[in-house]
């Protein structure tokens, strides 16, 4: 026996709930996409430095490079969402990065991911004894898709950095003994 439908409790999900007879549904506008855009749980970036454990020495270059944790949507990963009844899609893009280096300087913006030791495009010499907490801030764009349709970029851009990374840059000084 089917019996009638009993109304239970009302939704948080209006966007999937269609509109009353007679009234028109809601319109995706590029207003909504951008603020789903801003939404996004993007990636932080990590700084990865060599020379490794926290130390490095005046006058030697440190290799910087950009890493993508899990946690987050990374550039060229989606998004998918549902916005006005619409499947929304959204896929970060590096529009660039730029690289702080802790003591007053930075690197970029550059769409390099840097690399490390002998290969890698992103390096910095420190000058003096310091301590310095250098990180990657990364500037990401977008591209949507609704309705499995063809990528369109999205007209604006979030700017996320990533954590510090304690560098300890220390002297070392040579001697000669006569024995």
């Amino acid at each position: 026996m089917v019996s009638d439908w009993v109304p239970l409790d009302p939704t948080c999900w209006t966007d999937s709930v269609p509109a009353r007879s007679g009234e028109p549904a809601e319109e995706l506008t590029e207003a909504m996409i951008i603020e789903q855009f801003h939404r996004t749980d993007f990636a932080l970036p990590q700084a990865v430095i060599q020379p490794p454990d926290g130390t490095t020495l005046v006058n030697l270059p440190v290799y910087f490079e950009l890493s993508w944790p899990d946690e987050g949507f990374e550039p060229s990963e989606i998004d998918t969402t549902t916005l006005a009844g619409h499947e929304v899609r959204i896929r970060p893009t590096l529009v660039g990065a730029t690289y702080v280096t802790g003591d007053g300087t930075s690197i970029g913006p550059t769409t390099s991911l840097g690399g490390g030791y002998p290969d890698g495009d992103v390096t910095h010499t420190y000058g003096s004894v310091a301590t310095v907490s250098p990180y990657i801030s990364v500037e990401y764009g977008g591209e949507v898709s609704v309705d499995g349709g063809e990528w369109r970029p999205i007209p604006s851009s979030a700017t996320v950095d990533g954590p510090a990374v304690p560098l300890q840059v220390l002297q070392s000084r040579n001697r000669l003994y006569d024995g």
